[in-house]
């Protein structure tokens, strides 16, 4: 019998939404009107925990057992902020690159608090001696090293509110530097997030706002300053905005925004080019009526293609959550409709994290409703094909928040993706890639665009598994941690501090380098787009070392990258080629 065409589609479009591809974990620990939700492994088990924040009740850590349960420790951790601190988001960042996640918290009303993380055994409240304690209405929390000098800054968006950028200053203090650098904001602030939209190896900033008033996207010049761009570059949509991701929806190796709204939920397309974007929410098909939330991007089926899934308030407006499946070309149909992961709650923040390592992306949601408790659902879709990588930086900071993967698949598939600390509302998401890789069955090209600089072509690995890479190494197979997998040769290349001078070149520049022993090594200068335009061997002595380089046959106002390679490890160093003098 033949099918109309019409009909076969329609048949599809319903197995899609009737099809259960989540189950929710039962036995959770009792957590009624969370609001956010944050997922870092604080004790280097492997397996992510959850941190969940309450308005009205005191604050929660989940610890992952690895067996699909998760016990609450926060009281045993002194993490269990009252309902007088009033948390409204945390984050998971390591502040002092010690290789274990410190812990900031967002409180409104109240002073914000930094924890040091003693090793996964205790939590030190360092707030006082750091320099923090704001007190304002945080409505986003994030982390990114804006200024590329190795560590973790802060960046807390307020509503109607100055917002906060706390700039690292590498010995567990922080200074306002909010006003110098640009990025100020006093008008309805949400959502926000850090993400190198033009991909020039810098992070850059875009704000989202309630009330009709136009998002905000600041453009960072590498230093840490930033510019206002959302109006050129078409990303100054005006709604009633909430959360925000980014995510490659069109496999073209740059990153799309999508935020949740009230009503309508925008999906901007990014040109292709770092300049712009193009709103293609209606043709897209990600519209609802809900008040949408917390929003994420994730492959939950391993089809290669980035789906959404989004948080909705049912009793503001009755609509459930939505999983959105991306399907290929540029649109998008709901899926699992009749599962639990649409619930209908009073769902806000949501984190997407892989609870037992399986390779299937799960998800934890925050419900604000004191009669509702905090649910986390397992995917139990087919088994794809699929890699999950974790960075460790060296000379980036060490979760290398703020990288990049780009990789083909022997389909000829283009995979792209960037880890960033703060996303959706009042969330934070795995700190590790997972790319679903459809029907490839293997890797053909492999590349990692370090927050330093470094661009690194890595021998691809096999699918199937995680794998940890360390900057400027080949991948090891398996989730692995700090100081168990830098080499000495690495540790000595932290020391080996590569200086250029002087920064901005204007026609030529003097690299300086210590070398602790006599040997030869391999400096390569490249652009942000991989093409070499130098390479030298170089003949080092014990000590200080320098070469110099001629700029003057290269374009004006760009940023090349130096590579300095030596016998296993690589350090790199930003060069602004300057106009000419």
């Amino acid at each position: 019998m033949k099918w109309p065409l019409f009909t076969l589609a329609m048949l599809f479009c319903l197995n899609i939404q009737a099809q259960n591809f989540y189950s929710e974990i039962p036995g959770l620990p009792p957590s009624p009107g969370a609001e956010g939700i944050a997922a870092g492994d604080y004790n280097n088990d492997g397996y992510e925990d959850l941190y969940l924040s309450f308005p009205n009740y005191p604050n929660q850590l989940w610890r992952n057992n690895g067996d699909g349960t998760f016990t609450n420790v926060a009281p045993d951790l002194g993490l269990d902020l009252s309902a007088a601190d009033n948390t409204k988001a945390a984050i998971w960042g390591d502040i002092d690159n010690d290789g274990w996640l410190d812990l900031y918290l967002a409180n409104k009303g109240a002073p914000d608090r930094l924890f040091k993380n003693n090793q996964g055994q205790s939590f030190t409240d360092i707030s006082t001696s750091a320099g923090i304690g704001q007190l304002g209405w945080p409505q986003s929390l994030n982390m990114a090293d804006v200024n590329g000098d190795g560590f973790l800054d802060i960046y807390v968006a307020n509503f109607q509110e100055q917002n906060l950028l706390l700039l690292n200053n590498g010995d567990l203090t922080f200074s306002d530097n909010t006003i110098q650098s640009g990025a100020v904001d006093e008008g309805k602030a949400m959502g926000a997030i850090f993400f190198d939209f033009d991909k020039d190896g810098d992070a850059d900033l875009y704000l989202v706002h309630d009330g009709n008033e136009p998002n905000l996207l600041y453009q960072n010049d590498g230093s840490g300053h930033f510019t206002e761009v959302g109006v050129s570059t078409g990303a100054n949509t005006a709604s009633f905005a909430m959360g925000v991701d980014i995510g490659d929806v069109n496999n073209d190796g740059w990153p799309d925004i999508a935020i949740a709204n009230l009503y309508q939920n925008l999906l901007l397309l990014n040109d292709g080019s770092g300049t712009g974007f193009t709103d293609i929410s209606s043709s897209a098909g990600v519209g609802d009526l809900g008040m949408g939330w917390g929003i994420s991007f994730l492959d939950f089926d391993l089809d290669v293609q980035q789906d959404l899934y989004l948080c909705n308030d049912y009793k503001f407006s009755p609509f459930p959550n939505l999983l959105f499946r991306n399907r290929g070309d540029l649109t998008f149909e709901k899926a699992d409709t009749t599962g639990p992961v649409c619930n209908q709650y009073q769902s806000y923040g949501n984190a997407v994290f892989d609870l037992d390592l399986d390779g299937r992306p799960d998800i934890a949601v925050a419900n604000r409703s004191d009669s509702e408790q905090a649910q986390v659902f397992h995917n139990d879709g087919p088994s794809g094909n699929w890699i999950g990588i974790k960075l460790i930086g060296v000379q980036s900071n060490r979760q290398a928040i703020g990288a990049r993967i780009e990789m083909t698949d022997n389909t000829g598939k283009l995979h792209y993706d960037e880890l960033t600390a703060g996303n959706g509302w009042l969330s934070q998401g795995s700190r590790h890639f997972l790319f679903g890789l459809g029907t490839a069955d293997a890797i053909t090209a492999m590349t990692i665009h370090w927050p330093s600089g470094l661009v690194q072509s890595i021998t691809p690995p096999a699918p199937g598994k995680y794998y940890t890479i360390t900057e400027g190494n080949e991948p090891q197979e398996g989730i692995l941690f700090g100081n168990a997998t830098a080499t000495a040769e690495q540790q000595s290349a932290s020391n080996i501090s590569l200086r250029v001078m002087p920064n901005p070149s204007h026609g030529f520049f003097v690299a300086t380098f210590n070398s602790p022993k006599a040997g030869r090594y391999l400096a390569r200068l490249h652009t942000l787009t991989g093409r070499l335009v130098y390479e030298e061997e170089i003949e080092a002595h014990p000590g200080e070392n320098s070469f110099s380089i001629n700029t003057a046959g290269l374009a004006p106002d760009q940023i090349l990258i130096l590579n300095l390679t030596g016998d296993g490890w690589t350090t790199a160093v930003k060069v602004r080629v300057g106009s000419r003098e």
